[in-house]
């Protein structure tokens, strides 16, 4: 089966500590192990067994496997159990920023027959000795290893963009085109600039967007492509979607990018209030969609009908008919009902207005 890897570029080494050990709450049962009336029962339902089975896995057929299961992991790698508390941090995320906006814009059956149905918790990004560390591990769009989820950090948009939710909406988009796929169309616009599993040594900078691609992964296949544009349109900012700042008025605009330029200025500069004030610059998803496509506005070689702008827009435009016509699905509604719960993540608005922060640790309230 087609495995789907995302590669952590930075080669930080992980190290085992006391903090890492196996505890009540991260176990790796036997396959071989059968309970009996005299056997005392591992790992009993806590409140989140309870929490996972009543929110996902009846309502939805999605399993989150916290505690080690050998059969369900890759051995390929040095995997490090996940933390009790994190594991409860990523499941309060995971319903409040997934599963509650996609029912909203599509229903309860929708997400049970079209979702992956399996993810696997590991406290940090998988470790092998000749190769960089791995922050996620897919396999068709089905099961899903998150990885590091004993350093997130639930109430920082940013973070939790970057490091889970940029995959969760990655994945569940290939649930929609293995199930009825996109036009075949949409797999000329780059046809000829798809690098298989050479994409990570093929670009320049950013070249990628001057082929027509919104990320060099995006370049892999026509697969990946189209659910890179998917997730990153909605974890991007959007300057025509979130600024209200368009104008006509020429003295205003001096770059002639339909946006004034002073409360442009000052959008982008409110960016840091999801962040506490720090800097976001580090972050992918502090990238601004217009901004994007204005780096691939270029032909990526001079025999080229279409600037990487004009690819990237053409693309867009399919995925928004396929979305409207296949499954009834708006992708700015489903963008907007998502980021309108972001300033309950960071506890302050855009414009910087303090507003009731969520506590992700408390189940009761999630």
């Amino acid at each position: 089966m087609k495995k789907i890897i995302y590669i952590l570029l930075a080669a930080a080494m992980i190290s085992c500590s006391v903090d890492n050990a196996l505890t009540a709450d991260s176990v790796v049962p036997k396959d071989n192990e059968q309970d009996t009336s005299q056997q005392k029962v591992l790992n009993p339902p806590n409140p989140l067994d309870t929490y996972i089975q009543d929110h996902f896995t009846t309502p939805y057929n999605i399993r989150i496997l916290y505690r080690f299961v050998e059969k369900e992991t890759t051995r390929s790698w040095v995997l490090t159990p996940t933390k009790y508390d994190k594991a409860v941090q990523f499941a309060s995320v995971f319903n409040y920023l997934f599963i509650e906006p996609y029912i909203e814009v599509t229903s309860k059956e929708f997400m049970k027959e079209h979702s992956f149905n399996t993810l696997i918790l590991i406290g940090e990004n998988a470790y092998h000795p000749t190769r960089v560390p791995l922050r996620g591990l897919a396999d068709n769009g089905v099961k899903i290893h998150m990885m590091n989820i004993n350093n997130i950090r639930p109430n920082s948009i940013f973070y939790l963009n970057d490091n889970a939710l940029h995959t969760l909406y990655h994945e569940t988009a290939h649930t929609w085109h293995q199930s009825v796929d996109y036009p075949t169309d949409y797999k000329r616009i780059s046809g000829t600039d798809y690098k298989s599993n050479s994409w990570l040594n093929s670009w320049t900078g950013t070249d990628y967007l001057k082929a027509g691609f919104i990320s060099a992964y995006g370049s892999k296949d026509s697969d990946e492509d189209f659910v890179e544009m998917i997730s990153r349109y909605i974890t991007y900012f959007n300057a025509t979607q979130d600024c209200g700042c368009a104008t006509e008025d020429t003295t205003l605009d001096t770059n002639g990018d339909g946006f004034d330029d002073a409360l442009y200025t000052a959008w982008k500069r409110s960016f840091t209030n999801y962040n506490n004030g720090a800097s976001v610059a580090s972050y992918d998803s502090a990238r601004v969609w217009e901004e994007q496509l204005e780096l691939g506005n270029a032909k990526i070689r001079s025999t080229e009908q279409y600037t990487g702008k004009e690819k990237l827009q053409q693309k867009m435009d399919m995925i928004r008919r396929y979305l409207t016509t296949t499954w009834n699905i708006d992708l700015d509604v489903l963008r907007n009902k998502i980021r309108e719960r972001y300033p309950y993540v960071a506890g302050r608005t855009l414009s910087g207005q303090v507003v009731p922060q969520k506590n992700f640790s408390d189940l009761t309230n999630n």
